[in-house]
């Protein structure tokens, strides 16, 4: 099954690029791979290529906290 896009606004999304540069070699190694949308409303629209190794919303949850 394809993952869903989320809609994050640039703050939402800065703070996911960080967390990608920060844990690229984890996410390198299991080959995760993310698609970014940006949508003329200035959103930025993501979803991961492969949901089996981590989630989107896992990968939100670990932002917020």
């Amino acid at each position: 099954m394809e993952a869903e896009f989320k809609k994050l606004n640039k703050d939402q999304y800065r703070d996911f690029e960080n967390w990608i540069r920060e844990n690229n070699g984890e996410l390198y190694e299991n080959k995760v791979t993310y698609e970014v949308r940006w949508g003329k409303d200035e959103f930025f629209y993501v979803r991961l290529g492969d949901e089996s190794f981590i989630t989107l919303n896992d990968i939100l949850l670990a932002i917020s906290n």
